[in-house]
C-alpha cells in the first residue's frame, strides 16, 4: 500500500493528508472554518481521523470564534420574548412585487442582475461592509447552503437620482407568502413596538452587503493579513473604493463614477460579498426572510426604501 504523504497544517499545527483538503497549507477542518472550503467527514481512531490525519487541534484564532459563537447564541428569555412579538414583527408589504411589478406607488422600478453569492453553511449576515464586516451577527433564520441570484430593484429618476430600493437573494423560484423580520437573538425585546417598529442593521458609510458567515471569517483572515503588512489602511481607501469605480466603468447602468455595487470575491477563496447603495444613504434597515406555501425560505430581501411612502413624501 503507498502511504499517503503529510503536511503540516499552518494555522492548527496538525498533520494531515496532502489531498485530503483543497488548500496546501491548511488540514480540511482550519481550510473549511477559515475560507469555506468542504470539509473531511472525520472519522477518529487512536486520536486522529482516519480519512485526513488530522488530530483535533485548534489555534487560538479559531478556538476564540468557537467561544464567540457560543456566546452569541440567544438566551431562553430571549426566545420566549421573541415568540411573543414574532407575529407584529412581518412585513405587511409584498416585498416580491419590487421584482415583478414596472410601477411601485407613481414610480417605474427596475431589475438589476449583479450576479450570485455563495452560502457554503446558510448562515446570513447582513452589515455596513464599509464598518461592520468582521463583526456582525448571524440571523437565526438560515438558508440551504448554494449559490443564488442577487438582484437589486432600482428606482430610476433625473430627479432624486436612481436610488436602490430592495436587493434580493433568490433562494428558490417559489412565491413568498409571509416576510418573517431577520434577527440576531440580541435585540432588545423589552421596548415597546409600534406598528411599523422594526430591527435591522445600521448603515454609516452608505453601503450594504449581504452574505454567508463563512465570507466574514474569510475576510477576517485576508484583512488581518493586510494589516499586518500596513497597519494603517482601511476597507474603503484601500481595497473597496478602486473596485466600485472599476465596476462602475464595466457595468455602467444604474451606478455612479464612484460605483453603487460590486460583487468582490474574497482572495484565494470562493467567498463572495455583494455591495450595494443603501437607497437613500445612511440609516438603519431591515432585513426579511420570505416564507413559500411549504413554509420553506424562498428568497431574502433587503429593504431601503418603501416606494410609495418615500416618493409621496419627495413629491
Amino acid at each position: 500500500m503507498v502511504e499517503k504523504e503529510l503536511a503540516v497544517c499552518d494555522e492548527c499545527g496538525s498533520l494531515f493528508f496532502k489531498g485530503s483538503s483543497q488548500m496546501m497549507g491548511l488540514c480540511p477542518e482550519c481550510a473549511h472554518i477559515l475560507y469555506g472550503y468542504p470539509n473531511c467527514d472525520h472519522h477518529f481512531q487512536n486520536g486522529r481521523c482516519v480519512n485526513c490525519y488530522w488530530d483535533g487541534s485548534k489555534s487560538v484564532y479559531i478556538k476564540k470564534q468557537n467561544q464567540q459563537e457560543e456566546t452569541d447564541m440567544p438566551t431562553t428569555e430571549w426566545l420566549n420574548k421573541y415568540e411573543a412579538i414574532k407575529n407584529k414583527l412581518t412585513c405587511k408589504d409584498d416585498l416580491e412585487a419590487h421584482f415583478t411589478e414596472k410601477v411601485i406607488g407613481n414610480m417605474a422600478v427596475d431589475v438589476l442582475d449583479i450576479g450570485a453569492v455563495h452560502f457554503p453553511t446558510g448562515q446570513i449576515f447582513a452589515c455596513d461592509p464599509l464598518v461592520e464586516l468582521e463583526d456582525t451577527l448571524p440571523f437565526l433564520q438560515t438558508i440551504p447552503a448554494g449559490t443564488y441570484p442577487v438582484k437589486i430593484c432600482v428606482v430610476p429618476s433625473e430627479k432624486y437620482g436612481d436610488r436602490y430600493a430592495c436587493v434580493k437573494v433568490e433562494v428558490s423560484g417559489e412565491k413568498p407568502v409571509r416576510y418573517e423580520l431577520g434577527m440576531t437573538g440580541k435585540e432588545d425585546l423589552d421596548e415597546e413596538l409600534g406598528e411599523d417598529d422594526y430591527f435591522g442593521f445600521g448603515v454609516d458609510a452608505g453601503m450594504g452587503c449581504v452574505a454567508d458567515i463563512q465570507t466574514q471569517a474569510a475576510f477576517k483572515t485576508y484583512w488581518g493579513k493586510r494589516l499586518e503588512e500596513d497597519p494603517d489602511i482601511d476597507p474603503y481607501n484601500d481595497l473597496f473604493c478602486d473596485l466600485l469605480e472599476e465596476n462602475a466603468k464595466a457595468h455602467p447602468k444604474y451606478q455612479g463614477d464612484y460605483g453603487d455595487w460590486l460583487n468582490w470575491t474574497v482572495p484565494d477563496t470562493d467567498c463572495n460579498l455583494p455591495i450595494f447603495a443603501s437607497g437613500w444613504g445612511d440609516g438603519y434597515y431591515p432585513v426579511y426572510f420570505g416564507y413559500d406555501a411549504k413554509g420553506e425560505v424562498c428568497a431574502v430581501y433587503v429593504r431601503f426604501i418603501d416606494i410609495e411612502a418615500s416618493y409621496k413624501e419627495q413629491a
